[in-house]
């Protein structure tokens, strides 16, 4: 079974091992992964055991949540789809250099090193 096909296959019920995290991440080999099977992994690496000290109470709701615009929620969409800043810009009716401070105000309120942490930190929040 191809890596692809092995990440795109449903998950099974978290058992709080990390075999199974590591297995499918050993498949994507490439570093590609599908979009729902990394919208699955970090929803499973978010969610912190209830007897951990870093469990739903240790965290005040909506604590650490950036706030983002229309426009930044739009560039960070077509971000995680994998498009760049020309293709972002053609779609959004706007420049090139005003997706880039989008992306750069992103980045700052993310605090993300690239744009996959971006789009990781997005997803892992909620944000798309």
């Amino acid at each position: 079974m191809s890596a692809v096909a092995e990440l795109s296959r449903p998950l099974p019920a978290p058992a709080g091992d990390l075999a199974d995290r590591g297995d499918l991440l050993r498949l994507a080999g490439d570093g590609r992964m599908p979009y729902p099977a990394l919208v699955r992994l970090l929803g499973a690496a978010a969610a912190p055991a209830a007897d951990s000290p870093a469990g739903p109470a240790a965290r005040p709701a909506g604590a650490d949540v950036p706030r983002l615009t229309a426009r930044q929620t739009a560039v960070l969409t077509l971000m995680a789809e994998g498009h760049g800043n020309a293709v972002i810009a053609r779609t959004l009716s706007c420049s090139e250099h005003t997706v880039k401070n989008v992306v750069y105000e992103l980045m700052s309120r993310l605090q993300a090193r690239n744009r996959a942490h971006a789009v990781a930190r997005a997803v892992r929040h909620s944000l798309i």
